[in-house]
């Protein structure tokens, strides 16, 4: 069971082994983790409580406790083996399509949780992005258009679901960082990963050899992973270019510049297409 314990002195805090925009990542003892969020950051609520609703679906490191480290929030997490699997693929490139099924299952798993009631809604949190975009008004409005005729949902969704965000270990996956979960439709958070799985850039100071092994492989990971997750979800997949549109508009308020004329370019093609 978690609880909010006061953690600062308390010692137990190891080595840094890695740091994102919102967070940084600690040694905690020898079997855990920590988490902790920069100032200004409220990842952690949502992040909490995710994890706290995954345990025991085996899909997700398992959320210890929740702390404040020198008056900042953290989560003590198991701390899991292996690799992530974008490394993984950056490795073993011959490995592409049973990564992608690998990663199309536990998403699948995912989707098969009810999410708790207290997540963000995922159409609330799509439309405030959106309106923060800098976007040409005629976009906006299209975009949102198409957002105001989809449906929410009751599922648990990631946000921000891709192979850089999956641990692979011989005999378990497991999916991090879910400062971004909310509750929806499973092909909202589909079409978000299909997004990224085909057009966002690189991260900074990825090598070009590894760029160039990225741009050739993706195509194929992203059918497989697609195929794989429409052939699993026993149903079919319901408005996912719809979806497509409004997360292409949403992504455009991330600000990463290099991506900004593809994703405009991509939103002009559909609203073109709508109006034939």
């Amino acid at each position: 069971m978690t609880h909010l314990a006061d953690a600062a002195g308390a010692g137990m805090i190891g080595a840094k082994l890695g740091e994102g925009r919102e967070a940084e990542v600690y040694a905690w003892g020898d079997r855990a983790v920590v988490k902790l969020y920069r100032p200004g950051y409220l990842g952690h609520l949502a992040e909490s409580t995710a994890l706290a609703n995954l345990d025991g679906h085996g899909v997700a490191p398992r959320l210890i406790e929740v702390v404040n480290w020198d008056g900042r929030p953290g989560l003590v997490l198991e701390r899991l083996a292996g690799s992530d699997m974008l490394a993984l693929l950056q490795r073993r490139p011959w490995r592409v399509l049973a990564l992608a099924r690998a990663l199309a299952a536990a998403h699948l798993a995912v989707h098969g949780v009810r999410a708790p009631a207290d997540l963000p809604d995922l159409r609330q949190v799509l439309a405030a992005r959106v309106e923060d975009a800098d976007l040409p008004p005629q976009l906006r409005d299209f975009a949102m258009r198409i957002l105001d005729g989809l449906p929410s949902g009751d599922r648990l969704c990631h946000g921000d679901y891709h192979p850089g965000n999956v641990l692979v270990a011989a005999d378990r996956i497991s999916v991090i960082d879910w400062a971004n979960a909310t509750r929806g439709v499973p092909e909202a958070d589909h079409a978000r990963t299909l997004l990224l799985l085909r057009w966002a850039d690189p991260l900074p100071g990825t090598p070009l050899i590894s760029r160039g092994l990225m741009a050739a492989g993706r195509a194929v990971f992203a059918r497989g992973y697609a195929r794989t997750y429409g052939g699993g979800s026993g149903r079919p997949l319901q408005l996912v270019d719809s979806w497509l549109v409004v997360h292409t508009a949403a992504r455009v308020s991330e600000g990463i510049e290099v991506e900004q004329p593809l994703l405009i370019g991509l939103l002009e093609g559909a609203r073109r297409n709508a109006t034939r």
